[in-house]
């Protein structure tokens, strides 16, 4: 089994993550990938860099189960990538959330409200 993954390479995968789910086009798909992602990753990287007087610095991940995990997640990586190509070339139209556009006038006070 090769030797557990440092807190630098935990934070390469997850930054890894995070920028292949950013390239879903789907933006549920893109929301949902980015919100698994830190759920995944959320207790890992609070194990390795624990903060002082913190509940999960008492516990700590098996350098195994740890080295398991990476391998997991990194084909994990793969999956999500050819997933995204996917959603990319056969993305549909977009949600109504996404065409969000600022409102710029109306309140009452602005100038049509003027004589």
């Amino acid at each position: 089994m090769p030797p557990a993954p440092t807190l630098t390479q935990v934070q390469s995968l997850y930054s890894s993550f995070q920028t292949v789910s950013s390239r879903f086009t789907s933006y549920n798909f893109h929301n949902y990938f980015l919100r698994r992602t830190h759920l995944t990753f959320k207790p890992v990287l609070e194990n390795l860099s624990p903060t002082p007087g913190s509940a999960t610095q008492a516990k700590q991940i098996d350098p195994s189960e740890l080295s398991k995990w990476f391998e997991e997640q990194q084909k994990e990586l793969e999956v999500i990538k050819r997933a995204a190509e996917v959603n990319r070339m056969y993305q549909g139209p977009k949600l109504v959330v996404e065409h969000a556009t600022p409102i710029t006038a109306g309140g009452g006070s602005g100038a049509e409200a003027s004589p």
